[in-house]
This record gives structure tokens, sequence and C-alpha cells, in this order.
């Protein structure tokens, strides 16, 4: 499957080829060379907000005209983000975790338990796969509660 790029991909990578600084004027002349069909003014000044509103571009006013360029890194270097490329799963999940999007833990797991027992309560009462079920959750939980040296966590 070939890969594909949008017009936005295409215009990051001929602004971050070009190493100065881009004016609207300039994104929309860098745009008549876009694979695909070529955009106006607007276009380029929609597609450069968008870059700077994600961090890909800084936003300066000079003179009363707006300008943008690439952010670097201390070393002097462009940072290493590929917005061309998706994000990778590890990476998706680590920064929601780090959002406080997404809850993990023993004791949110405990809190889903929770939630599943009153919702569905002792469905399999008194039979020999509640029983298993009881022993099962009982060992997940202390797996995920013992530490390495065999002791309960704090």
């Amino acid at each position: 499957m070939p890969d594909t790029i949008t017009r936005r991909g295409w215009l990051l990578a001929a602004i971050r080829a070009y190493g100065r600084p881009v004016t609207t004027q300039l994104a929309e002349q860098m745009m008549t060379g876009s694979p695909g069909p070529t955009s106006g003014r607007n276009t380029a000044r929609k597609d450069l907000r968008a870059f700077a509103r994600h961090g890909l571009l800084i936003a300066v006013d000079v003179d009363g005209r707006r300008i943008y360029h690439p952010p670097t890194t201390p070393e002097g270097q462009p940072p290493m983000s590929n917005p061309l490329m998706p994000m990778r799963d590890h990476e998706r999940v680590l920064g929601q975790i780090e959002r406080g999007e997404v809850r993990v833990g023993p004791d949110t797991a405990r809190e889903i338990a929770a939630r599943a027992e009153v919702a569905y309560g002792d469905a399999f009462a008194g039979s020999p796969a509640e029983a298993l079920r009881r022993q099962m959750w009982a060992a997940a939980v202390a797996s995920v509660i013992t530490t390495t040296e065999g002791g309960m966590a704090a």
C-alpha cells in the first residue's frame, strides 16, 4: 500500500526543508508544487495556524506581519516528532495516563470489580464456577498488590 501524504503534511515537510521562517504568501507559493489540487491564501493561512496550534510551528509577529518558524530543541535541532507518522499505541496510552484520561492500578481494578459486582450480583452463586471465579479473583488481586519481596504493597 503506497504511503499517502496530506496537503498539510506536504506543506510542513516543505517548510522544514526550507529551513527558514515562512509567511502566508510564501506558504501559498510552496503549495503550488504540492501533489493534488493547489490551495489559495486562506487555505495556507489555516494550515499555518493549525501547525502553530499543535506546536509544530511557532508564530511570531514582526513589523505587523505574522511569520512562522519550526521550533527547535536546546541543541538547535528540530524536534523528533513526525506529524506525518501516526502515533504509536504505547505513546498514545502513556499520554492518556499522564493527562488523567485513563486510570490504572489496583485501586482502579477494585472499583471496576465493585461496579461489576453491583451490576451483575452473584449470578452464579453457589456453583463450582462461582467458587473458581472467586479464587481466580483473589489470586489476581494478590498478585497486583504483592511487592517483589513477597509482602503486601503499601
